[in-house]
């Protein structure tokens, strides 16, 4: 799978000139992202495409081609097809080919059918790897490819560093969608590799598990799934992976309309949801309900250390916002708010102002409204010491009188101190737009933010889930 995601050499047959065309926006993805290697755009009307000379066919191409990209209209196949025989035949270079057309066996019809038989027909007989068809493509963001022609709007240089967040997807338009989610975030989410599997011809879910259990730079894996036609091989592949990388899965399909809906996608049998249901929870594999939730999760699993258990102390500068959270944790049996020691009750009250509720009720603190900079990180701090404190939620709802840019950097010098417990801390800082100064120091600094109560509940709750997935299994070994 290395060369998929690192290849020596892309051609890309569909390239077009006309920025409206999927065949531009892939040229101009590789353009923006300062692919290194060679990018071929075949085009036979044109000289060159954003500075990258054209070719007319497959064959003109002299260079070594590792990854090849298909976007022109399907009814080329057969052309295309009879191009690539030739040049496997003489140079028997192409490694990986990704189909990102439409059109194939998803239709269900007979020339859909006979479109995807022959484009596998070459990829087998010259063990060509095959993405796709019906996909959007392939992105690594550490080695700078992008096949894709999804325009999430936010320059690649203003992301920095990319994520641990590696993400998968049968849907093309569910997986653009996450793309732009994330870009549109306080500070735009740069995923590790993205991929889009669509009609999953031949490289499926099991094939990239297996590649991404042992890539070191993906350290959470993001799934949609529609549906897979072998459960066994699924299921050992997940709870192998889940037992080192946390696994979170959209899995749609839930109600009978969502399952034939599905087939008629990608063509894939959802099957019962209780079986998949079932099988997510006793491989490990953290179930999600809505996008946001996922990358919620993802981004969780990504910047903060697993919670020890499931004691979550809840931490609020607001009454308002506290309860509302209060309600959100009580709705999960694997979360607990706890009850601390004596002193840290009296350490944390000496922290506060007079008007501070400390644990009333237990593993709940009200700083008021008024709490300043130092009542907020100084009493996180003792909080965070507590030994049978696990994880922290903490909300703050910031006042025009607190300096949001100074509270931002407090609880980022709290965080990267030596004496810091290493504990998971779901910062919410509510108000919209208007905190997203604070925010974006924050999540620049590698904190995790969320803008409601109940994202950073959920949030929570799924890390402690998988956490005890990796406890029960440590036990049992």
């Amino acid at each position: 799978m290395d060369q998929l995601f690192n290849p020596d050499g892309i051609a890309i047959v569909g390239a077009s000139s006309n920025p409206s065309k999927a065949g531009y926006v892939a040229i101009r993805n590789m353009k923006e992202k300062a692919y290194p290697g060679n990018v071929y755009p075949i085009n036979v009307r044109e000289s060159e495409i954003l500075g990258y000379p054209c070719y007319a066919s497959l064959k003109d191409v002299q260079g070594n081609i590792d990854l090849l990209v298909l976007i022109m209209p399907s009814k080329m196949i057969y052309t295309v097809m009879d191009e690539l025989d030739q040049r496997m035949e003489e140079k028997g270079d192409v490694k990986f080919l990704v189909c990102a057309a439409a059109d194939y066996a998803e239709t269900k019809t007979p020339e859909g059918i006979d479109r995807q038989e022959r484009l596998m027909r070459t990829a087998r007989r010259f063990g060509i790897r095959v993405v796709g068809p019906n996909c959007i493509g392939v992105i690594d963001n550490r080695s700078r490819v992008d096949t894709t022609f999804v325009d999430t709007g936010v320059p690649f240089t203003s992301f920095g560093e990319p994520t641990g967040i590696t993400f998968l997807s049968q849907s093309g338009a569910l997986a653009s969608a996450v793309l732009m989610e994330g870009a549109s975030r306080v500070v735009p989410v740069l995923y590790n590799k993205f991929i889009s599997i669509g009609n999953m011809a031949d490289v499926d879910f099991v094939d990239l598990l297996d590649y991404f259990e042992t890539d070191e730079s993906t350290r959470v894996i993001g799934i949609y799934m529609e549906g897979y036609n072998d459960g066994k091989r699924l299921a050992a592949s997940l709870r192998r992976v889940s037992l080192k990388k946390p696994i979170v899965v959209l899995k749609v399909g839930r109600s009978a309309l969502g399952a034939n809906a599905a087939n008629s996608h990608t063509g894939s049998m959802a099957g019962s949801d209780r079986v998949y249901d079932a099988m997510f929870k006793q491989n490990g594999v953290i179930r999600v309900g809505t996008i946001n939730e996922m990358i919620d999760t993802l981004q969780a699993f990504d910047r903060m250390p697993l919670p020890a258990g499931g004691n979550l102390f809840l931490y609020s500068q607001a009454g308002g916002p506290g309860i509302y959270c209060t309600d959100a944790i009580s709705h999960y049996q694997e979360l607990t708010m706890p009850v601390v020691s004596d002193d840290t009750k009296a350490r944390l009250a000496a922290s506060q102002l007079p008007m501070a509720n400390i644990c009333h009720p237990e593993g709940y603190a009200d700083i008021t409204a008024s709490a300043s900079v130092r009542n907020h990180v100084d009493g996180l701090q003792i909080v965070l010491e507590e030994k049978n404190v696990d994880a922290v939620i903490f909300i703050t709802v910031v006042p025009t009188f607190l300096p949001q840019k100074e509270l931002a950097e407090e609880l980022v010098k709290m965080e990267q101190a030596v004496n810091h417990p290493g504990k998971p801390v779901y910062y919410c800082i509510m108000a919209g737009a208007y905190t997203a100064l604070a925010r974006g120091i924050m999540e620049k600094n590698g904190l995790c933010t969320f803008d409601s109560p109940e994202r950073a509940v959920m949030a929570a709750r799924n890390m402690c889930v998988y956490a005890a997935f990796r406890a029960r299994h440590k036990k049992e070994a």
